[in-house]
């Protein structure tokens, strides 16, 4: 084992209210379920959540403005027990990939307000990618950039979705309990890693 693959929400970060539950909330139940159809050009990075956001409010007559949905965005705090699980994967000499579906916007708020830069090794934004989980071709994109073969990679996910696509590749997974903590995730990566 070469290389850990690791998502950011519900495993790197705590994202609180689950994910879907959330966005009802900002915008009902309607823009919930839209939202996370056409929301996949923004995480391919093709479009931005923006301008995703904007078409939504206009076609659902939403009395939500697309700024007050965007503040959903910006919920997830960083869980600083799982960021030293990744410092210590660094140290004992393997590759850290953060993986993760982001659009251009929560990428951006992800470097400049939570500190993501240098955390992994390699950072594999789902919008500066072009391709998104759970799309086989996002973990092909993701391991050549690693320069390693589907055995050598471990993937750590809360998305059950991502895990099978991940593991009928050949990775090795962890799925994750959304927001179980940092001490859970060193528990479960060691347990992966010596297996």
């Amino acid at each position: 084992m070469r290389a850990v693959l690791l998502d950011a929400d519900g495993v790197l970060q705590l994202i609180g209210t689950p994910w879907r539950q959330a966005l009802a909330a900002a915008g009902g139940e309607a823009f919930a379920e839209a939202l996370l159809v056409e929301e996949v050009s923004a995480l391919e990075g093709r479009d931005h959540l923006r301008d995703v956001l904007d078409r939504l409010v206009q076609r659902l007559g939403l009395s939500a403005s697309t700024e007050q949905l965007l503040t959903t965005w910006w919920q997830a705090v960083p869980d600083p027990e799982a960021w030293q699980v990744v410092r210590d994967l660094r140290a004992a000499g393997y590759l850290t990939v953060l993986a993760t579906n982001q659009q251009w916007e929560r990428r951006a708020w992800m470097r400049r307000t939570l500190g993501y830069d240098g955390l992994c090794d390699i950072d594999a934004y789902s919008c500066t990618l072009g391709v998104c989980k759970p799309d086989p071709l996002y973990f092909r994109e993701v391991l050549a950039l690693a320069q390693v073969a589907p055995h050598e990679a471990l993937f750590v996910d809360d998305n059950a979705e991502n895990i099978a696509v991940a593991t009928g590749l050949g990775l090795r997974t962890v799925e994750h309990p959304a927001d179980s903590g940092g001490v859970l995730l060193r528990q479960e990566v060691a347990a992966a890693l010596a297996a």
